[in-house]
């Protein structure tokens, strides 16, 4: 299907980081616009505007398809670097609402972590 360098372990462990990666902010895309009340109540609550609801899942949506479509690598690391960004303002937006839901963005970097690592890993920086 696609051709990715690489061993075979490697391979599927960049595959799972790239698939879990994709789901949490799939997850969020759908949950954003699925419910966009809902959405604003958030967003709101947590600071931001509700008008950037629609604006930030298309973003998400843009950098997965970088991410996927692996064909710049300069536009690869500005969706890993937005969403490294998103995740971070959610992070701190939580902890200043002093919400436990600050967990779910830690859980976010660390899975960030490992698609960023494994996708150095399996595609190196070339001089």
């Amino acid at each position: 299907m696609f051709n990715i360098p690489g061993s075979p372990a490697t391979v599927r462990l960049y595959w799972l980081a790239t698939g879990l990666f994709t789901l949490l902010f799939a997850g969020s895309i759908i949950l954003g616009l699925g419910d966009l009340n809902a959405s604003y109540e958030e967003y709101t609550h947590l600071g931001f505007p509700n008008w950037s609801v629609f604006f930030n899942s298309l973003a998400k949506f843009l950098g997965l398809i970088a991410i996927f479509w692996n064909k710049s690598r300069t536009l690869k690391d500005f969706a890993f670097a937005g969403f490294l960004f998103d995740l971070l303002l959610a992070l701190v937006a939580h902890i200043v609402q002093m919400e436990i839901k600050w967990l779910l963005p830690v859980f976010g970097i660390a899975l960030w972590c490992f698609a960023f690592v494994m996708n150095r890993k399996v595609f190196p920086v070339q001089d």
